[in-house]
């Protein structure tokens, strides 16, 4: 509904999407710079990348990511809980 109020219609046989490079699907982002109309297999290879990092052994920092130090945040995204200590210390 907002990729259609503000930024305009969706062409026939296609589907609105995370603009490239932001790539993740956040069901509640309404940022009109953040969509565009692409096609369903765009839309499919997307998500595939959203699943590879689903399946990621270590974070960034490279701490492995275990039950015990994996935790969903509020948007339903895994994060390490040992980055998130060391984050907090800092502070």
């Amino acid at each position: 509904m907002v990729f259609k109020l503000l930024v305009g219609e969706i062409p026939e046989g296609f589907q609105v999407s995370h603009a490239e490079p932001r790539g993740v699907h956040h069901a509640r982002c309404c940022n009109p710079h953040h969509l565009e109309a692409v096609t369903r297999e765009e839309a499919l290879r997307r998500r595939a990348w959203e699943k590879a990092r689903s399946r990621r052994t270590h974070c960034r920092h490279n701490h492995e990511c275990t039950r015990e130090n994996t935790y969903l945040d509020s948007r339903g995204f895994r994060q390490c809980r040992a980055c998130r200590s060391e984050r907090d210390n800092r502070r």
